[in-house]
């Protein structure tokens, strides 16, 4: 009524409205597509879901990785090879912008006192080649230490007596002269006494060599004290060599004596002959008494400075030892028609032309016996480079471990048979626990209460007790550690299928069939088992990176797999080498070469990452509940 009154308002009149398609005929539209399956409609709701796509697509090229890289990389995983140990990633691209470039930083370092460099007035580092140290990052500074160490400078050498002592003696551990001749004269400089406690420091020489020690002085007050050995002994009618003693006594314990240098002077020359500034603790030892000897305000030069390993690794100039057997092997890769030429200033060597890995032979070493053969040596100056078959200096692209590896191939291999190790374990528990699972969530009562008493009990064994069981019964090896990760890592599967069971065996659908005449085989895996699919592999996919992490911590404890073994499956060989292997490996280099845990890490953190994900992924595409739902 109110819209008719509307219409009058408008003046529009009913004459104007007409009927459409009142005389047609109208028929439901004919849909169009197909069918859409189970799997089908499960695979239309795992691509829905874009993030876990990517993980999937993640996971696979992981997967893929671990089985082509090893072989791709161009390096052997399984060479061994100490002298290229710890080099760090070097990437080609990243190198030009100072990064992975296989440069590292090194921080007050002890210097060689031997290598003054007077041009730069700089001392280098101890051990380090030169020729590796960037240009223009090298600077020394000093610094306190009291090391024992020969680079340490100045300060005192502090003998110090026990509680319950009252002598101790130290004796240098080389011999030195003193000339008859050039009036040869023995100086200490006694930096401090503890003359309260009547302390006396007793200086002995052998004034016969291979006799014995003769108390040439006595000192009981600090200063400067000058010892002529010929003076004190005028029978004397040669040099005198030998080490030097110095016996402390005092009457009462923890007295000391502090030495700040000792030296040996002759006529005629201002330089001291011999001169220990501090007295380097590693040319002294206690021979007598009971006390210590220590150093105190002493200071060391250091250096510090960047440098290129790979250079160091790889230089030309390398002198190494080779067998006659790789010398041969050598010569006879060669083709046998290597040019030999004589090298004038060593009679003994000889170089070779240029391509060859070996430069020069410094000299042949004495053939020896053994057993009947003869074994030789030569002492050779090897271009590294060459002879480990790189025409330019390689690339390690996660650096090498502490055997010389390629850590790059061998995360590779070891991601391979962790996976393996995952997939294998993860089988069995999966197929044990939703067997297991089913029967005690599908038939209940007395059956479910024993089943699951026997999985509690299972289930509190610890874990150690397990592990020790294993080892006594089996060797460690991969046996032993699938048998581990298995005797009691079915209970979760099977609790996740049981509450499954619980969770679906009371609805309607489930009742019918069974009411239909359905055998309890049909109710189990066509009716109940779909249902909760999702959730059981869930459970399933995210278990195998659990597998690797107890892999990794077994491993780690000397219980799994280790270099050297090897195990077979379907006719295909796999490495020893694991994740938790290479984990376990660089944890003992943490500080200094990170590296070696880093990558690892790294991997086995995105395979757990993208194992997750792909089985998010995989509960929601199987759950029949969401079925034609976009």
């Amino acid at each position: 009524m109110q819209k008719n009154d509307d219409l009058k308002q408008k003046n529009i009149s009913a004459d104007q409205f007409e009927f459409v398609q009142k005389d047609e005929k109208l028929y439901d539209q004919e849909l169009e597509g197909r069918p859409i399956g189970y799997f089908e409609d499960v695979w239309i709701r795992f691509r829905k879901n874009r993030t876990n796509l990517t993980a999937s697509i993640i996971l696979l090229i992981l997967i893929v990785s671990s089985i082509i890289m090893p072989f791709i990389s161009g390096k052997e995983y399984n060479r061994i090879d100490e002298k290229i140990a710890f080099l760090p990633p070097r990437v080609p691209v990243l190198e030009k912008f100072g990064i992975f470039d296989g440069i590292v930083s090194h921080e007050e370092m002890p210097v060689d006192l031997n290598t003054y460099d007077e041009a730069t007035g700089l001392y280098y580092p101890m051990g380090y080649n030169q020729k590796a140290i960037i240009e223009g990052t090298l600077t020394n500074s000093t610094i306190p230490s009291n090391e024992k160490s020969p680079s340490v400078l100045n300060g005192q050498a502090l003998m110090v007596l026990d509680y319950d002592s009252n002598t101790m003696t130290i004796q240098s551990t080389e011999f030195f002269t003193l000339s008859k001749a050039n009036n040869g004269i023995l100086e200490l400089d006694v930096y401090e006494m503890d003359t309260a406690s009547n302390g006396k420091l007793e200086v002995m020489l052998q004034t016969d060599f291979g006799g014995e020690y003769k108390v040439l002085a006595t000192i009981e007050e600090p200063g400067k004290h000058a010892i002529n050995v010929f003076d004190l002994n005028p029978d004397l009618y040669a040099d005198v060599v030998s080490t030097l003693r110095l016996r402390y006594t005092a009457d009462a314990g923890r007295s000391s004596v502090a030495i700040s240098s000792i030296s040996v002077l002759e006529s005629g020359s201002e330089t001291p002959v011999f001169e220990n500034q501090g007295f380097s603790l590693s040319e002294y030892k206690i021979v007598d008494g009971k006390g210590s000897y220590q150093r105190q305000n002493a200071e060391m030069i250091v250096a510090t400075f960047e440098y290129n390993k790979y250079l160091a690794a790889f230089d030309l100039t390398r002198e190494i030892a080779f067998s006659s057997a790789e010398y041969d092997q050598l010569i006879e890769e060669a083709g046998g028609n290597v040019k030999k030429i004589p090298n004038p200033d060593n009679p003994e060597g000889w170089f070779f032309e240029e391509g060859f890995p070996i430069r020069e032979v410094i000299r042949k070493n004495d053939t020896v016996k053994v057993d009947g053969k003869e074994y030789s040596s030569y002492e050779v100056m090897l271009d590294y480079k060459t002879y480990l078959g790189y025409e330019n200096l390689p690339y390690f692209l996660f650096g090498t471990t502490s055997a010389g590896r390629d850590l790059f191939s061998l995360v590779w291999v070891g991601l391979r048979t962790s996976l393996l190790i995952g997939l294998i374990v993860t089988a069995i528990n999966v197929s044990v626990g939703v067997v297991y699972g089913a029967i005690s969530g599908f038939y209940g009562g007395v059956v479910d209460i024993l089943m699951e008493r026997f999985s509690e009990i299972m289930g509190r064994i610890p874990w150690l007790v397990v592990l020790s069981i294993m080892v006594v019964l089996f060797d460690p090896g991969i046996k032993t550690l699938i048998l581990t990760l298995i005797i009691n890592g079915w209970i979760g599967t099977a609790g996740v299928t049981r509450m499954q069971f619980y969770r679906y065996k009371g609805r309607e659908y489930v009742l019918a069939s069974k009411t239909m005449g359905a055998k309890d085989g049909r109710l189990i895996f066509r009716h109940i088992l779909p249902n909760g699919i999702g959730t059981i592999i869930t459970a399933s996919i995210l278990s195998i990176p659990g597998v690797i992490f107890t892999e990794s911590a077994l491993s780690f404890l000397g219980y799994g797999i280790g270099h050297g073994q090897s195990f077979n499956f379907f006719g295909l060989t796999f490495s020893g080498v694991s994740i938790g292997v290479l984990l376990s490996d660089g944890r003992n280099f943490l500080l200094n070469y990170p590296h070696l845990v880093i990558f690892p890490a790294l991997i086995v953190s995105i395979l757990m990452i993208t194992f997750n994900m792909f089985g998010n992924a995989l509960r929601d595409a199987f759950n029949p509940s969401l079925r034609g739902v976009e």
